[in-house]
């Protein structure tokens, strides 16, 4: 360990620049891992508020929300659990006197439902054509008492009340009624059990019996995973990361294979002196690891930092457990990396290495 750490500290520029090459690596994993936390709290978040277990579609909907189609009638093949119909509008928010406009998902349940989310100013919804608006449509511009409209309808709902930032398909939220939904998407049946819903959300509730029509029952991690481009962005994002670990490993054993080419001579000068190939071995896993620790300490301070003063509309989390395990795994790179020139240290010939 000291012959390893006091080499580095003689040969300053050449170990700062190879440290400097793992910070990069490091910051481009972190930095990765934050925009895909990100993207899929984006996508989520209003899911996860839910706390529920299974969702109901139907059974030839592709496991989609936006493409399944039920009645409200269909609740009564369920048990008497609470369950709560939930359907979804994706569209754009706007208004007509000053011109506010933005992309958001409007989802409608019942009104006492436990989807139903908890009113933060104004008050719950509590006759018709009335909507809640997440805080960060609140921080757009729209504001309790306003009148509004939902995609391309010309249609109107006042804003009644305001919950917590909520996102899902990485746009803001908008909670309502199923019927008001209904009407904002001119369908015929607007009360009633015969309207349309997309689904059923529930916490415990299963099929009353054997016959239950066209339902499919998803678990949430599922529904999840269905939700358009999700699970592409994720697997798109994590194998990059992988790339990277990969690259951090083949840089690092390219690099202590080159030096170990380079000091054959020194290290035939230790093993005459008696130091063995384990005490080699241990001072180039020191140095490895030290450069490793540099490179994902600032990397990670960095991102910590960049994640500050990203703007709030850039889709970016930390997960300190997932960052904690992708700093573990390029450390294991760096690790593994210095373990491929065991072999050429351990075939060091002094005779030959001193010509």
């Amino acid at each position: 360990m000291y012959l390893g750490l006091k080499e580095m500290w003689h040969e300053k520029l050449r170990y700062t620049l190879l440290s400097g090459v793992l910070l990069l690596i490091a910051l481009v994993v972190f930095m990765l891992a934050g925009l895909a936390n990100g993207l899929s709290a984006g996508n989520r978040q209003a899911i996860d508020v839910w706390q529920a277990r299974s969702v109901y579609l139907n059974k030839d909907a592709n496991q989609t929300l936006t493409a399944s189609q039920l009645k409200l009638t269909d609740r009564d093949k369920l048990s008497n659990q609470p369950v709560a119909p939930i359907s979804v509008l994706s569209g754009t928010l706007r208004t007509n006197k000053n011109g506010l406009k933005t992309s958001i998902s409007a989802l409608a349940t019942s009104r006492n439902s436990f989807l139903m989310p908890k009113v933060v100013s104004g008050h719950a919804i509590n006759g018709k054509h009335q909507l809640l608006i997440s805080a960060a449509l609140k921080e757009k511009g729209f504001h309790i008492g306003q009148k509004v409209r939902v995609g391309t309808t010309n249609r109107t709902v006042k804003i009644v009340g305001t919950y917590a930032a909520n996102t899902y398909m990485i746009a803001p939220t908008a909670y309502t009624d199923t019927s008001t939904l209904n009407w904002l998407k001119s369908l015929p049946i607007t009360t009633g059990k015969r309207q349309s819903v997309n689904g059923f959300v529930t916490k415990q509730a299963t099929f009353k019996n054997k016959h239950h029509g066209g339902l499919e029952k998803l678990s949430i991690a599922t529904f999840i995973n269905k939700i358009p481009g999700y699970s592409a962005e994720q697997l798109t994002l994590n194998t990059m990361i992988y790339f990277l670990f990969v690259i951090a490993l083949a840089i690092i054993g390219i690099f202590m294979f080159v030096l170990t080419l380079q000091k054959k001579p020194l290290f035939g000068v230790l093993k005459v002196q008696g130091i063995g190939t384990n005490h080699i071995l241990a001072a180039l896993l020191t140095q490895s690891i030290a450069m490793a620790l540099i490179g994902i300490i600032l990397g990670l301070g960095i991102t910590v930092g960049l994640a500050q003063i990203m703007p709030a509309g850039l889709p970016f989390a930390i997960n300190w457990p997932q960052f904690g395990l992708y700093g573990l795994a390029l450390l294991l790179a760096s690790v593994i990396g210095a373990l491929l020139s065991w072999r050429t240290v351990a075939k060091i010939d002094p005779v030959v290495a001193l010509g």
